[in-house]
């Protein structure tokens, strides 16, 4: 079995303990992130609204020889369209449940950072003894 020197065990825990520090301070800048895929699928939402307004006006001039052409171009719109619905709305809800856990993820990071520290402070306490 190896053992580690105390240099060892202080250097895996202060890199623990950066780890949990950068852990946490991502974590709003996820919640952005979250929150921009959400406005993005929304503008793409909207970018359809406009497409299908514009195909409209445009189909007007010709309507009887693009008759069958508009009936299917409507029926991969609106199954384009519900798609977005879901993924806006799970987008959503991922997004809301996120940031409903941001603050306990953040108090259970402060925790383990704070265990870490008890163990650097314990650990300093048996090497100060054994010296």
């Amino acid at each position: 079995m190896e053992t580690k020197s105390r240099y060892e065990v202080i250097s895996n825990l202060e890199e623990q303990k950066r780890k949990l520090i950068r852990e946490r301070d991502e974590l709003n800048d996820k919640v952005k992130d979250k929150e921009n895929y959400v406005i993005r699928l929304e503008r793409q939402k909207e970018d359809i609204a406009k497409q299908k307004k514009n195909f409209e006006l445009k189909q007007e001039n010709a309507r009887q020889d693009l008759e069958r052409e508009k009936t299917e171009y409507d029926f991969k719109l609106s199954n384009t369209e519900a798609e977005i619905d879901r993924q806006i709305e799970d987008a959503k809800k991922d997004l809301e449940y996120f940031e409903s856990t941001v603050e306990n993820r953040k108090k259970t990071i402060i925790e383990l950072i704070q265990g870490v520290n008890d163990s650097l402070g314990r650990f300093g306490k048996l090497q100060k003894a054994k010296d």
